[in-house]
C-alpha cells in the first residue's frame, strides 16, 4: 500500500518549497518518507520529545504568499508557523523517525553520513513504528558479531564488454551516438562535427569511438562540398585527409575502411594531388573491389580525367563502374555521367540513345527489378534529364494494364517528366490519360499541378479565358506556378495597355521569389511604370507621372523631358529637377543647351543653391550672346535674388541696373526694384530708394498690371516728402485714389491727397479730399482723421 502526499507552498521572491510524503509496508510493518525540498539551501534542526520521540523544525527567511492549513496523518503532523519576517514548517512524527540530508552524494565521498549537516535543499525524515528491512536472517553457527567502524560504500562500477571497469555512465555515451546519428540523418552537419568531437573528450573508453570519429568525417567532406556549392564554412580538405588517416591508423580493422579509404581519396582529388589520391584507390581497387565506395571513388577520379585532358580514360571507368557496380545508385550516376559527355559535345539525341541503350544492354541488371529500373529513371529526372528518364517510364508502362502496382505512378510520372522535358503533346497525353483513368487517384494534385504548368505552353489567345485562368491559378497555388500566372497575367495588362492595373500589381510582383521569373516580374512593372508615366504627363498629371518616375526610376526613358522637368519644379521636387536638368546641359545644339541651362538655373534657385545660381546665370548670358537669344538675359531675375540672398547687396545692385537697362519693360523688374528699394529702406538711401521706386510705378503704368499697389505708392509718397517732392507725391497720391479697388485704401489714398494739397496750400483741394474721406460710409480709422484735418481749415 503506498499513499502519495504533495504540498506546494510559495512565499515571497517566486521561491517555492515542496513537501511529498511517501507512504508504505514491508511485511506488514507501516512506514514513511517525507521530502522537504526548496529551490535555495534551508536550515532544519531537531528537537527531542519524551518517550523517544522527535521533532523537526524548517526555517525559511522568507514570507508566505499563500496561507496553509495545518496538515495531518496517522505518521505525522506539519504545522506552519507564520512570523513577521519567516515562517517554519514543524514536522512531528507520530513513531520513531531519522532525518537525512540528501544533498550529499554517495558516491563522492568515502564514508555514509549519517549525522545531517544544518543546510541543504533536500531533506528526508523516515518515519517507522519498526524499523523497515530490519529483519535478520539467523543461520546455523557461531555468531560472531563483527563491528565496522565506518560504513563502506559499494564500489563496484559499470563494466565493458571485456569485463573491464569504465568511469562513466553507459547510457550517457549511448545517447551521444544516437544523437550523433540522428543529426547526420537530418543534415544537421554542423551539431554532427560538434557532438562528435565532444562525445569521444567526454568518453574516451567509448566503444562508438570509430563512429564518432568517423560520422565527423564524412560531415565535414559534406559541408566542404557544400562550400563548394557557396557555403561561407571554414573548413579545409585537409582536415579531412589528416582525420581520415588517424581513424584508418586508429580503427585499422573497422568495417568502415572502405569508406574512409573513399574520404581521403577523394579530397586529395578535390585538392589536385592526383598521385596521393591514387594510393588510397588502389588500397580500395586491390583490397575492397566491390564495395560500392571504390565503385564511388573510381567514378570521383574519372570525374578529375573528364575534367583534365583524359576524357577516353574516364569514359572507360564510367563504363566499367556502369556495368561491374551492383548498387543501382553507382549504376545510376554512371550512366548520368556518360550521358553528360554526349551532352557537353551538343549531341542531346545521342545522349538519350545512349542511356536507352545502356538500359537494353543491362536489362538483366537494371530491368528485371521494375521497382529499381524505375528508381533509376526517377535518379536521372532528379539530374535535368527528364526526358531519357519518360522513356524509360514510358517503356515499363507499355506492357502493363491498370491493375499493376506500378502502372499509377508510372502514367503519372511519364506526364510529368515528358512535360518538364518540353514535350509538351506527350506530356499532355499521359496526364489527360491519368485524369481520366484515375479521377480519385493517389496523385491527382501533381498531375492537376502537371496541367497547369503546360497551360502556360498551351496556344492559348482568348484573352478573357486567359486572366480567368491565371486568376485560378495564383488561388491554386503558392507556388511557381502561381508567380507565373501573375507574371503572365501582368504581361497581358501590359500588351492590352492596362498599365495601371499592371501597376496594382506592385507588391505581388515585387514578392515572386523564383530568380527568372522575378526578372520578368521587374521588367514588366518598369515597362508599365514607363508606358503610365508617358500618358500622364501627356494629360498633364505631374503627380502621378512623377511618382512613377521616383518609383520605378524611368524617368531617363520619357521622350518627353522638358514635362517632365516642369512637373517636378511644379510639385516642388527641386533637386529632382536640376539633376534632370543637368544632363541635358551638354547636348550639342547649342540652342537646346541653352534651354537646358536656363532650367537648371531656375531649379538651382528654387533648391536654395545660391552660388551655384550666380556662377551658371553668368554662363548663361555668355551663351546667349553667342547664340542670339536676348531672352537668356532674364536669368539676370535669379542671378540678382542670389545674390541679395548671399548679402552681396552692391553686386546685386549692379544687377539691379542691368536689368533696368535691358529690362525695364519685363514686368518680373517691379520684384527687383521692390527688393532694391527694401534695402534702400534698410540703408536710409532715399535717392537709391526713389530713383527704383518711381521705376517700378512706371513700369506698372506701361504694363497696366498694379500687383504691389498700394503699398508701392505709398512707399512712394513717403520717400518723396521726405526729399521734399510734394507735387510729385500729390500726383502718385491722386492717381491712386482711381487706381484702389478697396474702399479702405480709396479712404487712406484720399487722406494723403488732402494732406500733401493743405502743405501744398491748396485749401479747397485739400478740403474736398478731406470731406470724401470723412463722409465715406466705409469704417475706417482714416475717416477720424480726415474729420480732425476738416475742423482745422477754416
Amino acid at each position: 500500500m503506498k499513499h502519495l502526499l504533495i504540498f506546494l507552498i510559495f512565499f515571497s521572491s517566486l521561491h517555492a518549497v515542496t513537501l511529498v510524503l511517501n507512504s508504505a509496508q514491508e511485511n506488514n510493518r507501516p512506514y514513511a518518507i517525507l521530502h522537504v525540498m526548496n529551490d535555495t539551501p534551508i536550515e532544519c534542526f531537531v528537537t527531542d520529545l519524551p518517550l523517544g520521540q522527535k521533532k523537526y523544525t524548517c526555517q525559511f527567511d522568507k514570507i508566505l504568499t499563500n496561507r496553509i492549513t495545518s496538515q495531518k496523518t496517522p505518521l505525522v503532523q506539519i504545522d506552519f508557523v507564520e512570523n513577521e519576517e519567516s515562517f517554519e514548517i514543524v514536522i512531528t512524527p507520530t513513531f520513531d523517525s531519522q532525518m537525512r540530508n540528501m544533498d550529499v552524494v554517495l558516491h563522492e565521498s568515502i564514508e555514509v553520513p549519517l549525522t545531517p549537516t544544518s543546510l541543504a535543499k533536500h531533506w528526508a525524515i523516515l518515519i517507522y513504528q519498526e524499523h523497515p528491512f530490519s529483519n535478520l536472517t539467523q543461520e546455523e553457527g557461531i555468531n560472531f558479531p563483527v563491528t565496522y567502524p565506518k560504513f563502506q560504500r559499494p564500489s563496484v562500477g559499470a563494466l565493458d564488454l571485456n569485463g573491464a571497469p569504465i568511469g562513466y555512465v553507459r547510457s550517457r555515451d549511448i545517447n551521444a551516438y544516437l544523437d550523433v546519428k540522428r543529426d547526420y540523418e537530418a543534415g544537421r552537419f554542423e551539431n554532427v562535427i560538434e557532438q562528435a568531437q565532444e562525445a569521444m573528450m567526454l568518453y574516451p573508453q567509448t566503444i562508438f569511438k570509430s563512429e564518432f570519429a568517423l560520422y565527423k568525417i564524412r560531415a565535414m567532406d559534406y559541408l566542404l562540398d557544400a562550400e563548394d556549392a557557396g557555403s561561407l564554412l571554414a573548413l579545409d580538405r585537409n582536415d579531412v585527409i589528416q582525420e581520415g588517416k588517424a581513424w584508418m591508423k586508429n580503427f585499422s580493422s573497422d568495417e568502415n575502411m572502405a569508406e574512409a579509404l573513399m574520404l581521403v581519396a577523394k579530397n586529395y582529388l578535390k585538392m589536385g594531388f592526383s598521385s596521393d589520391a591514387n594510393y588510397f584507390l588502389d588500397i580500395l581497387i586491390t583490397e575492397y573491389p566491390e564495395s560500392r565506395f571504390t565503385k564511388w571513388a573510381i567514378l570521383l577520379y574519372a570525374d578529375t580525367l573528364y575534367n583534365g585532358t583524359k576524357r577516353a580514360e574516364a569514359l572507360r571507368l564510367y563504363n566499367d563502374v556502369l556495368y561491374t557496380a551492383k548498387d543501382l545508385d553507382m549504376a545510376s550516376e554512371a550512366a548520368i555521367r556518360l550521358a553528360q559527355n554526349s551532352i557537353d559535345l551538343g549531341k542531346v539525341n545521342e545522349a538519350k540513345e545512349y542511356l536507352v541503350k545502356i538500359l537494353n544492354a543491362n536489362a538483366e541488371f537494371l530491368l528485371k527489378d521494375e521497382e529499381n529500373a524505375y528508381a533509376l529513371a526517377e535518379k536521372l529526372a532528379l539530374n535535368r534529364l527528364p526526358g531519357i528518364a519518360a522513356q524509360i517510364s514510358e517503356s515499363l508502362l507499355a506492357n502493363k494494364t491498370r491493375t499493376h502496382p506500378l502502372y499509377e505512378v508510372l502514367l503519372k510520372d511519364t506526364g510529368l517528366w515528358y512535360a518538364e522535358s518540353g514535350e509538351v503533346t506527350k506530356g499532355h497525353l499521359y496526364l489527360t490519360r491519368y485524369q481520366s483513368q484515375f479521377s480519385e487517384g493517389e496523385f491527382g494534385g501533381q498531375v492537376q499541378e502537371g496541367l497547369d504548368r503546360l497551360f502556360f505552353e498551351l496556344a492559348e489567345t482568348n484573352t478573357t479565358k486567359l486572366t480567368q485562368y491565371y486568376e485560378t491559378l495564383m488561388a491554386r497555388y503558392d507556388n511557381e506556378i502561381s508567380q507565373k500566372a501573375l507574371v503572365e497575367k501582368a504581361k497581358l495588362f501590359h500588351q492590352e495597355a492596362r498599365y495601371a492595373q499592371v501597376l496594382a500589381l506592385d507588391d505581388a510582383l515585387r514578392a515572386v521569389a523564383e530568380p527568372s521569373l522575378a526578372t520578368e516580374a521587374n521588367q514588366i512593372l518598369t515597362l508599365a511604370a514607363f508606358d503610365q508615366a508617358t500618358v500622364l504627363l501627356e494629360e498633364d498629371q505631374c503627380q502621378g507621372a512623377v511618382l512613377l518616375v521616383e518609383r520605378y526610376g524611368v524617368g531617363e526613358e520619357l521622350a518627353n523631358r522638358e514635362k517632365l522637368f516642369e512637373c517636378l519644379m511644379r510639385l516642388s521636387r527641386f533637386d529632382a529637377a536640376a539633376a534632370e536638368a543637368k544632363t541635358h546641359t551638354l547636348v550639342r545644339d547649342l540652342r537646346e543647351r541653352l534651354a537646358w541651362m536656363i532650367r537648371l538655373n531656375k531649379a538651382l534657385f528654387e533648391a536654395g543653391k545660391w552660388a551655384d545660381v550666380v556662377g551658371m546665370s553668368d554662363d548663361i548670358m555668355e551663351l546667349g550672346v553667342l547664340v542670339k537669344v536676348p531672352k537668356a538675359n532674364e536669368v539676370l531675375y535669379e542671378k540678382f535674388f542670389a545674390l541679395t540672398r548671399l548679402g552681396e547687396h552692391e553686386r546685386a545692385l549692379g544687377v539691379a541696373q542691368e536689368i533696368m537697362r535691358t529690362l525695364s519693360e519685363v514686368y518680373k523688374s517691379v520684384e527687383v526694384y521692390r527688393e532694391v528699394m527694401r534695402y534702400a529702406k534698410t540703408q536710409g538711401n532715399d535717392l537709391l530708394l526713389e530713383l527704383y521706386a518711381k521705376e517700378a510705378l512706371a513700369l506698372q503704368e506701361r504694363s497696366e498690371l498694379f500687383l504691389f499697389t498700394p503699398e508701392l505708392e505709398y512707399e512712394t509718397i513717403q520717400v518723396l516728402q521726405r526729399l521734399e517732392k510734394p507735387e510729385e507725391a500729390l500726383e502718385v497720391a491722386v492717381a491712386l485714389i482711381s487706381r484702389v479697388q478697396s474702399p479702405s485704401e480709396r479712404i487712406r489714398a484720399q487722406y494723403y491727397a488732402g494732406e500733401i494739397s493743405s502743405k501744398l496750400g491748396k485749401i479747397q483741394e485739400a478740403k474736398a479730399y478731406f470731406s470724401q474721406c470723412a463722409d465715406a460710409s466705409e469704417e475706417s480709422s482714416w475717416k477720424s482723421v480726415c474729420q480732425q484735418h476738416l475742423e482745422l481749415i477754416p
